[in-house]
């Protein structure tokens, strides 16, 4: 169980936070820390400051995806915590988010410090000039808690070695150093995969970086960092479209498989545009019903996102949903050159009859995407046709020795004359 915040967070003008930075600077520091900014490995000076003083980093990477929660939940404005860098609100809301995930299962911080009761000298903290805490934000969430549970116990904690880079810093540099030091290394695990696809749209469109420095800068490929982008833009349509809840990505945090595999399948090489929508909007159909198909829905997914299946579920799906309008072109009969093109070429999927395709939440979507799957899976079946009516029969004949409870006759009543209705439809689409 998580420990819940005690400590409160009250931030120092800056103007006093630079003084103290710059007094203790003065004194020749113990040691020196070695960190890569600018692009180059330099040592700065460590100095020992009072837990008050550093301040939490808001646009920071790894509590993104916690803040834009918080914001939904709470209808915050989208600069509510980056204008906040200075709030002593903004400051408490981050100090909570950064102690939760101090206390994460993956690696226990808040565990580990209470065990050793103290903190390596030589892995100071990182800050600005100013104070502002550019790696270490977790550590000293979970110091401050430790500090003021039990100052007698935890005193080495009243103060924490901080490496203090004086150069000024714009936005590239901050991500540069978090990337180095957070995201290419070990740490990368401790990444949410919503953390990692939000870092990546965030240096694509906020500090307008390619591809190729955001590979180099976070220790991906070009290639990945373009996945990650594309299927973070899927999940943001999802979440607006379907889910009706833009940005608010804790409902689907769980679905890490679903659009990971998503994501894989909609990237292989030789896949179409269509190939391609129908995939990701398989992925959506599902996200928006997920657990309701009982365990299944990876199983589902993987069934109808096959490449080798893709046309077969798109023709499956327009024969269920008949308000999608066919976009092939119908050959003219008359025409007199027809008959040179003796052979048709390989069937495609379209993507605009894929994007006519709705994404719907309830029992009918459900029931269309297993009718879907349970299709496929019995398409090379000669003889499934056969037991699949035989089974029926012999199910609407076992009901005749059942009893029908009052509460229940309206709606056997209703299934059985859908039950009607569609063999009827059956009998006339297969002109049996």
């Amino acid at each position: 169980m998580k420990e819940t915040v005690s400590f409160k967070v009250n931030v120092e003008d800056v103007s006093k936070r630079r003084r103290i930075i710059k007094e203790n600077l003065k004194h020749k520091p113990s040691y020196k820390g070695p960190f890569k900014v600018k692009g180059k490995f330099n040592n700065y000076p460590v100095v020992k400051l009072d837990i008050s003083i550093p301040v939490y980093h808001m646009n920071n990477g790894r509590t993104r995806e916690k803040q834009r929660t918080y914001l939904i939940k709470n209808n915050k404005n989208e600069k509510f915590f980056v204008n906040g860098q200075e709030n002593n609100n903004q400051q408490r809301i981050q100090h909570q988010i950064l102690f939760e995930l101090a206390q994460d299962s993956t690696a226990n911080i808040f565990n580990e410090l209470k065990k050793s009761n103290v903190f390596r000298e030589d892995a100071p903290l990182l800050v600005d000039s100013h104070g502002m805490l550019i790696n270490g934000n977790r550590r000293l969430a979970a110091i401050r808690e430790l500090y003021q549970s039990n100052q007698d116990k935890f005193k080495n904690f009243r103060t924490v070695p901080c490496a203090v880079i004086q150069e000024h810093l714009d936005d590239v540099d901050i991500k540069e150093i978090e990337n180095n030091i957070q995201v290419k290394r070990e740490l990368k695990a401790e990444y949410s995969w919503i953390s990692l696809c939000l870092e990546v749209k965030d240096e694509r469109e906020r500090l307008s970086r390619s591809n190729k420095e955001i590979a180099a800068s976070m220790g991906y490929t070009e290639e990945k960092v373009e996945r990650l982008f594309n299927l973070t833009n899927v999940i943001d349509k999802c979440l607006e479209e379907d889910h009706k809840s833009k940005g608010n990505y804790d409902l689907i945090k769980d679905q890490q498989q679903l659009w990971k595999n998503t994501e894989e399948r909609a990237s292989k090489k030789g896949t179409t545009k269509g190939e391609r929508d129908l995939i990701y909007k398989i992925g959506r159909m599902i996200s928006v019903n997920s657990g309701k198909f009982g365990d299944r829905d990876y199983k589902i997914a993987s069934s109808l996102q096959k490449k080798t299946s893709l046309f077969q579920v798109m023709e499956l799906l327009k024969d269920r949903y008949k308000s999608i309008k066919s976009n092939r072109v119908v050959r003219d009969k008359n025409d007199p050159l027809r008959g040179l093109d003796r052979v048709d070429p390989k069937p495609q999927v379209d993507p605009i009859e894929v994007d006519q395709i709705p994404v719907k939440s309830g029992e009918k979507q459900i029931e269309i995407l297993q009718e879907v799957e349970e299709s496929l899976l019995q398409s090379g079946d000669e003889s499934a046709s056969v037991r699949y009516s035989k089974d029926a029969l012999k199910k609407i004949i076992s009901m005749n020795s059942m009893r029908f409870p009052d509460k229940h006759r309206r709606e056997i009543k209703n299934n059985l004359n859908e039950l009607i209705r569609k063999c009827q439809r059956l009998i006339k689409d297969k002109k049996l």
